[in-house]
C-alpha cells in the first residue's frame, strides 16, 4: 500500500507542477447586475436573452473550476448578510450558504466555490433559478435583486486531471479572499 501512496502522490505532484509552470487552462470573468434579473423559473435560463451569452461561455468551461463572486456595488457587507439572513428564514426559501459568525467587514468577496464539472449548472444554482430548494446556492434572484447588488464572477478553469485537487485551491482562495458567506475549513 505504501507504493500506491507514493505513486498517487507522484501523480498529484506532477499535476500541481504543471499548474505551477503553465498556469490554469483559462480565466473568465463576468459582471452581473442583479437589479435586472427576471423570473426565469418557468423556462431554461440558458436560452434567455438576459443570460444566453453568459451560459454559452460557461458551457465551454468543461474542466474543474475554482470561482468567486466579488461584490462591486457600494452595498455594505452588513446589509448583504441581513438580506441573505432574511431570505434564508422566509417561507419557501431555497438553501443558501452559511453566514459566518466572524467575518471581515472589509471583504468584497461574497462567496468562494469549486466544481469538478458542469460549472454552468452551479451558476444556475447561485443565480437562484434551480428548482430544487435543498441545493445550496447564493439564490441571488431571490434577495439581491431588490437591493440592486452588482457582482463580478471570477472563474479559473483547470485541466481535467486537477479534479481531485481543486478543493485545495478553493480553501486557499477562501483564506486569502475572506468571503462573507460559506464554510471553508
Amino acid at each position: 500500500m505504501i507504493e500506491k501512496i507514493k505513486e498517487t502522490a507522484g501523480r498529484l505532484s506532477n499535476h500541481l507542477q504543471n499548474v505551477e509552470v503553465n498556469g490554469v487552462k483559462q480565466y473568465y470573468k463576468h459582471d452581473l447586475d442583479c437589479a435586472f434579473f427576471q423570473d426565469w423559473n418557468l423556462t431554461d435560463i440558458r436560452v434567455s436573452a438576459e443570460h444566453k451569452s453568459l451560459f454559452i461561455k460557461l458551457s465551454s468551461l468543461s474542466g474543474p473550476v475554482v470561482y468567486w463572486f466579488e461584490i462591486i456595488s457600494p452595498i455594505s457587507n452588513k446589509e448583504i448578510r441581513k438580506r441573505i439572513s432574511d431570505y434564508k428564514f422566509s417561507d419557501g426559501a431555497k438553501s443558501v450558504p452559511a453566514l459566518k459568525k466572524i467575518y471581515s467587514q472589509d471583504s468584497r468577496t461574497l462567496y468562494v466555490g469549486k466544481v469538478k464539472r458542469n460549472f454552468w449548472g452551479r451558476i444556475i444554482q447561485h443565480l437562484g433559478y434551480y428548482h430544487v430548494k435543498r441545493t445550496q446556492g447564493l439564490q441571488l434572484y431571490h434577495w439581491a435583486k431588490e437591493i440592486g447588488l452588482k457582482v463580478r464572477l471570477h472563474a479559473y478553469e483547470f485541466e481535467p486531471e486537477m479534479e481531485d485537487l481543486v478543493s485545495i485551491f478553493e480553501l486557499k482562495f477562501a483564506r486569502t479572499l475572506n468571503p462573507i458567506t460559506g464554510k471553508h475549513s
